[in-house]
């Protein structure tokens, strides 16, 4: 039970700092809908894009090798920690080089706008941003929680006031957008230095160890790529076919639906070091279960109370304007199918000791291989009958048979007894209660009365005792945090 209150305690430190920084966009929200329109919200979304396809070709992969080898009692870990930062160093450098002399290109292709200072800004944040996070992830593996923390906060506050001076204040548009996340992402790296220097400091560059860590390494660069094809191509697709107004809505009700991804990315940040440490030990899979099988049970009831209160959410006054503004009300209908998407990838995010604990990673590239080519093939198609809800429900499909493929072939790797009978049952419940909830009148009394019945129900059927235990172990947690 230690363990297991350690676990929920560190991913919960780890996992605000994190998320922060990742929700920046999500804050900002209020900033697009308002101060832009349609279709400039489109490309704001499309730069951020190219954004998240450019991290996957930093890291390839590193990432993986560096939680795996940067272990505070491995005798090598000053070289590893040396090695691996010259090395992130260099391709950071060749890479932010190419997008910097191909950026009138990219422009025209891929956002097409000619806006090479976009492309220019992209190659920066990078860059800085990049490295900057491996540093971040040595502050998790040192367990330096308080110097985590205050690194994310000042890089969120930087980056959201810049970006909104630059654009209600001085009418810089996009470009104060990218001004404000390239400014937030140098103030880090900034702050960054003590640690960085720390780590390059100390040790030796091992070619012997470079090669191990590209060996364990590289498998997950595919994986980690067709991940980004599977969760963001929707939005070039769209694009292509539908418009750029068409990303900007879509992109509004996916980023609110990807609150889930936002809990997950938390939980993931203590759960994979977590699985990896205690992988050996002879009650692990019990362990898991637990932690796995609340995991889902919680993701799952956050998703009813998301969709019972986004109708109001989204019609928020903020002075003269809506916290989303008007113009994008038509994206609340992908909110509930995104959300839903992300527990199927939560289910897939529990199953990974088994590919960890095994070294089974070649076969993660086979997984997400296969949920990003479903996911092409059903945009194509839906796109064209059913435009944003069908690449809302392209997405929805593409981890649902992700999930199902890993939840397969794991049993032949380690056999988790999660439990999946409750965890379904209160998937169709909960699935029940969204759809009654769609077929009526939204108003803030339907939302809180439909709210208290669900959750009446999730007593009921979850237990009392069962609750007030897991509700004291929160507040226990909260109070240590």
């Amino acid at each position: 039970m230690q363990s297991i209150h350690q676990f929920w305690k560190k991913s919960t430190i780890y996992g605000i700092g994190s998320v922060l920084v990742r929700a920046i966009s999500f804050f900002l929200l209020p900033l697009y809908t308002n101060a832009f329109t349609q279709s400039e919200t489109g490309h704001i979304f499309l730069v951020f894009t190219f954004i998240a396809f450019g991290q996957i070709m930093f890291y390839h992969g590193m990432e993986s090798s560096f939680l795996q080898y940067y272990k505070q009692d491995s005798l090598d870990k000053d070289s590893v920690g040396r090695t691996s930062l010259i090395m992130l160093l260099i391709t950071s450098i060749l890479l932010s080089g190419v997008i910097f002399l191909f950026a009138d290109f990219i422009s025209i292709h891929l956002f097409g706008l000619q806006q090479e200072t976009w492309v220019i800004y992209c190659a920066g944040i990078l860059f800085f941003d990049v490295f900057s996070s491996r540093i971040m992830t040595s502050l998790r593996i040192k367990e330096k929680a308080i110097t985590f923390f205050i690194i994310s906060i000042v890089n969120v506050l930087f980056t959201l006031l810049t970006s909104y001076f630059l654009v209600i204040y001085y009418g810089f548009g996009i470009d104060g957008i990218l001004i404000g996340v390239l400014g937030g992402t140098i103030i880090r790296w900034i702050l960054l230095l003590p640690s960085s220097y720390g780590i390059l400091s100390k040790g030796t560059f091992s070619i012997i160890i470079a090669r191990k860590l590209l060996r364990f390494g590289l498998p997950f660069f595919p994986a980690s790529f067709f991940y980004l094809v599977l969760e963001m191509s929707d939005r070039y697709l769209l694009f292509w076919i539908l418009g750029p107004e068409a990303v900007g809505v879509y992109s509004i009700g996916y980023k609110i639906g990807s609150l889930a991804l936002f809990i997950i990315i938390a939980f993931n940040l203590g759960w994979q070091p977590f699985y990896i440490k205690i992988g050996n030990q002879e009650n692990a899979a019990d362990t898991f279960k637990e932690i796995g099988t609340k995991f889902l049970l919680i993701m799952i009831s956050l998703w009813a109370l998301l969709v019972f209160w986004i109708h109001v959410f989204m019609r928020i006054k903020l002075g003269s304007n809506y916290i989303i503004g008007e113009e994008f009300w038509a994206s609340e209908q992908l909110v509930s199918i995104i959300y839903s998407a992300y527990i199927f990838y939560a289910g897939y995010i529990i199953l990974m000791p088994s590919i960890y604990l095994f070294e089974k990673q070649n076969w993660s590239p086979i997984f997400r291989g296969t949920g990003a080519l479903l996911n092409i093939c059903l945009n194509l198609l839906f796109i064209r009958y059913w435009g944003m809800v069908g690449a809302a429900f392209a997405t929805l499909i593409s981890y649902m048979v992700m999930f199902l493929f890993i939840f397969i072939k794991s049993k032949n790797w380690m056999l988790i007894p999660y439990e999946w009978n409750i965890i379904l049952k209160h998937f169709i419940i909960t699935s029940m209660f969204i759809f009654v909830y769609s077929m009526m009148q939204k108003t803030v009394l339907f939302s809180l009365g439909i709210s208290i019945i669900y959750f009446i129900f999730v007593l009921l059927i979850y237990g009392k005792k069962a609750l007030l235990r897991d509700f004291k172990q929160l507040r226990s947690i909260i109070n240590d945090v």
